[in-house]
Order: structure tokens, then sequence, then C-alpha cells
């Protein structure tokens, strides 16, 4: 296997500025009545003025936001204790009920796609990441505190994948024939390790993305994945729906595409050859949607995006120490389908997994808050996922791309506010837009994502077997500077 760091970016060359002028999004809903929002168009020109400078305005007056939202979630954390009055609110008025954060038409509005939020073009590697293998939403396995973990010098990556074979031969699309598998290496040189569990041995007829994360002390990895299908369904033909389902939902002529949150434990062998799993646990379920905070399959109204209660993402509070699992989902309280959440559920003294509150609601400007995920810095808790250009709204329009929520606090259920202002951080090239998808921010800003639609693939013959490129994407890393974060580094590979 050759090493899937051989991919070549197009960086802006030293002498050329950017000018910036508005195209109109071609992929943007025909039916919406604002304007849609604009792209870059790359120029030679004058010398353009530092990107940063273009962000001043902004980032003073999200320092201003940021400096109000911690203090006043200090003062909500002492509301027992007087303030500077000197009379306390007697306890007994905390009543019961939760405050979300909300993504709303009027933080897109704004949404401009410049330079600091917009990845360079991307051209893919002429060799596969695994031939005749499709790889998209992927991740390492990483220890409790998000760092990647090092198991005797190597270093692993899970990811969903398919084989073309299997594409060909039943005629369904990659995504329903999703897999788990993974790859490891010491030296760059990734060397596929297989199918970690097959579709019949997990619970759903397919699985779709989770996380994994490994536990030195005992020396066993946790897989957290997404159990599409009834859990029970012994194959994918054994899961379709019992009813027939509209054509205009996105859903029609798959395998059911009910979704759960479910776990496998299994120990972890490394040795001089590689890494191998083995001793595998039972596979249960640890979270379902309630139809009061998360939306069931039979309360969501359908439309361009299939339901959600998935992807579940294992993060440890730094704060609290408590265990949390982040998935996204569609809110009960919200009138769909544009009401994309991102949830949260935490783990109970007796190792139950209990639901809680959404903490991000989309107020009719997205579907889909996909893989959400959270890092820690010294100025806050940033709070990112991934999203389409189909999924957003009728009345709020946005490009494929990573997007992001800024908590000044760091409290996973305080304040989020929309980082830039409108919540993107990094689109594809307009040029492009569909170059990357399924994004994961790592602590150290470095962000991992897979290659769809990229440079002249789809005009070379010799990949007409393949509906797109299916491998991992060159890694870019972005800056966070409280409630701004734009592309910073997009380095190739040497």
């Amino acid at each position: 296997m050759r090493n899937s760091a051989k991919i070549w970016v197009l960086p802006l060359s030293a002498g050329m500025a950017l000018s910036l002028s508005a195209t109109t999004q071609a992929s943007s809903p025909p039916h919406s009545s604002l304007p849609p929002y604009t792209s870059p168009t790359l120029q030679a020109g004058p010398a353009a003025s530092d990107p940063a400078s273009r962000n001043e305005p902004v980032r003073i007056a999200q320092a201003e936001t940021d400096a109000a939202s911690a203090a006043a979630e200090r003062d909500g954390a002492a509301m027992e204790h007087t303030d500077q009055s000197g009379l306390a609110t007697p306890d007994a008025f905390r009543f019961p009920g939760t405050m979300v954060s909300t993504w709303t038409k009027r933080d897109v509005e704004g949404l401009v796609q410049d330079a600091p939020v917009t990845l360079p073009l991307m051209i893919h590697d002429r060799e596969f990441f695994e031939e005749g293998v499709y790889v998209w939403d992927a991740w390492p396995v990483r220890n409790p505190d998000g760092s990647v973990a090092m198991i005797d010098d190597w270093v692993i990556k899970v990811g969903l994948s398919a084989e073309l074979s299997e594409v060909e031969e039943t005629g369904w699309e990659f995504f329903t024939l999703s897999t788990w598998r993974y790859w490891y290496t010491r030296d760059g040189e990734w060397r596929p390790g297989g199918v970690i569990f097959s579709r019949e041995e997990a619970l759903g007829s397919r699985q779709w993305a989770g996380s994994t994360f490994y536990d030195a002390d005992n020396q066993t990895v946790t897989f957290y994945y997404t159990a599409t299908g009834r859990p029970d369904a012994e194959s994918i033909e054994d899961d379709m729906p019992e009813r027939d389902i509209s054509i205009h939902n996105e859903a029609a002529g798959r395998p059911s595409t009910e979704q759960r949150l479910a776990k496998v434990t299994a120990s972890v062998n490394a040795s001089g050859d590689g890494i191998a799993f083995s001793d595998f646990g039972e596979h249960e379920i640890i979270g379902e949607a309630d139809g009061f905070w998360y939306d069931t399959m039979d309360t969501y109204l359908a439309g361009a995006a299939v339901y959600g209660f998935r992807d579940p993402e294992y993060l440890v509070d730094p704060h609290t120490g408590r265990e949390h699992i982040l998935f996204t989902a569609n809110a009960a309280g919200v009138p769909g389908p544009y009401n994309g959440t991102v949830g949260m559920m935490t783990k109970t003294d007796d190792g139950a997994w209990e639901l809680n509150p959404p903490l991000i609601v989309s107020m009719g400007v997205n579907s889909q808050l996909e893989r959400p995920h959270v890092i820690y810095r010294e100025d806050g808790a940033y709070l990112f996922f991934s999203t389409h250009d189909f999924t957003f709204g009728p009345d709020a329009q946005g490009p494929r791309g990573l997007y992001g929520f800024h908590s000044p606090s760091g409290s996973l259920t305080g304040r989020w506010t929309a980082l830039n202002q409108h919540g993107l951080v990094a689109a594809n090239p307009g040029e492009n837009p569909g170059q990357t998808y399924s994004y994961l921010v790592l602590p150290d800003g470095h962000v991992m994502s897979y290659l769809n639609h990229t440079f002249g693939f789809e005009l070379d013959p010799e990949q007409e077997d393949r509906s797109f490129y299916g491998g991992p994407g060159p890694m870019f890393r972005i800056n966070m500077d409280g409630g701004i974060a734009t592309v910073s580094e997009a380095e190739n590979a040497r």
C-alpha cells in the first residue's frame, strides 16, 4: 500500500494576490428566495491586504461577545451566592428546564466564503489508499484526552469502507455496504488490517460512523458505532422497510435507515508485525432517540437528507472528568426537516448511558450536523461538525464544509456561539465544491477528511468504475482564536 500522504495541494504562489468576486454557487437550491452565499474566484490582481485584517471587526465584536458570555456563565454558576448587591436569590427559584444554543438563519445570512475559510484545490494521488476499496469517514484510535493513541509505536486509523466488487455485484450504493476496516503504521506506510467486524456480527444491517478509543490500562479498544437498520436484521436484504416510502424521502429504495448508537469492546494486540483485535465483547445498544428531545424515525419529517441519530463521538470533559458521547440527530421540538442538532449522552455512575438535552439546535438552517466533536483550548471549547450544501434549508445557504461553535467558558452545556459569526470554518473551493467531506479536527488543529470528487478524477477513463475517489484527503490545519477559526496551513507532504 502506498502512503496516503502523497497527495498534492495547489497553494497560491508567493506573487499571487487575492481579488474576490462573488459568484453564485451552481448547486444553490433553485427554490430559494434569498441571494445564495458567495464563494471566491481567485484572480491575479493588486496585492491583497492581510486576510487576518479583514476579520478584525469580526474579531473585536466576537471578543466582546465571548467576554460577556463567559462573565454571564460565571455569574450563573454562582447564582446561589450573593452578587455586588449583597442579596441572594434562593435556590428554589432555579426551576428545572434547559437552555439550548441555536444556529439560526440570521447567523448564516452573513456567510461569505472568502479566502481564510476556503481550502486549496486538491489533487488525488495516482494510487489509492487501498486498491479495490472505497474509504470515506475515518478517524484515528485515540486516548481519552483526544490525542492519537500510540500502541507499541503503532498508530491506527479506523474508517468506513466498501469493496468496489461488492458494489458492482449487488448494485447497492457504497454507503449501503458500509463496513468497518482499519489500517496501521509505524513509518508512514499504511498497512491494511482488514475488516474489524462484519456487518452481520455487529448490530444493524450495516454500521455507519462513530469513534474508537484506547484503554491503556486494560489494553482494550472500544468501538462506538451507528447501528443502521433494525438491530436484529440478519442482512441488508432482510432489512427492507415494511411499508413504502415516499419518493421525496431520501431513504426511498434503501434498506431501513433507522439508527441507534452502539458499542463493542475488544482486546488490542500489538507486535512487530502489526495490530490485531480479538476477544470481542457483546455488541450493545447504548442510545436511542426519545421523541421528546430527538426525533425518532416515525416523527422525522423527511426531506433531501435521511433521518439522523448517529455518529457517536466519545469524549471526557477535562473540567468535570465525566464521560460523554456527542451525536448528530434531528430536534423533535423544531419543525423539520431542517432541524439538525448536536445531541449528548452522559455516562452515569452505574455505567449506563443517559440521554441529555441537545447542545446546539438548527432553527430551519440545516438538517444534518454530522460527526460532531469537541476540542479544548485555553480560551474555551470548540465544537465542530460537517454538513453538505444540499442539506441547507431553502432560506439558508452555505457550502459543503467544516462548521463550528465556540464556548468561551469551556462548558459543554454552556453558551455556544457560531465561529466567525456564521459557523463556516473551512469549505471546498467554489470551483470544486465537492472535493472533500467528513472532517475531524484533532487537538493540535490538524484536520482529517476524505477525497470525494477531485482534480480531473471524473475525466480520467481509467477511473470510470469508481463513483468517487474514496480515500483520505491531505491534512490541513486550522487556527482558533476565540470566536475566530480559519484555515492556517495546507502543506504538501514530501
